[in-house]
Parts: structure tokens; sequence; C-alpha cells
């Protein structure tokens, strides 16, 4: 699924998001958008907040790959 998927099932909007992650709304969109793979550690601060495994997401999974 993707990132926007995730967190529209949490009902949660980005803003949400961001605040209870710690992470930008730019960069959340900026994720949501393509235009950006987010870090390890921005990957570790959102999935919980999302209650997923990364690799569930598909733009954390490519994330991941490319680091491995």
């Amino acid at each position: 699924m993707k990132l926007k998927e995730a967190r529209k099932r949490k009902l949660l909007t980005v803003e949400e998001l961001a605040s209870q992650s710690g992470v930008s709304v730019s960069a959340i969109n900026k994720i949501e958008q393509g235009a950006w793979l987010p870090s390890l550690k921005t990957i570790r601060k959102i999935a919980p907040i999302l209650g997923i495994e990364p690799v569930e997401v598909e733009e954390f999974k490519a994330a991941i790959e490319k680091i491995e």
C-alpha cells in the first residue's frame, strides 16, 4: 500500500501524522508524491504511528531496498 493509503486508514491528516511522528508536513507530502525516499530514521518515526511494518508501505520498501 502507499503511504497516503496507510495514513488515511488511520484517519489521519498529513498535519496530524507530522505532529505525531515528528516528521515535517513537507517531508510527508514529498514521500506521498514520490518526490523523496525517506531515510530509515524517518521510516522508524512514521511506521509505528500508522501501526504497520515498514515493508508494507511501497515508499518505505523502496527506500529500504535502495539502502541494502
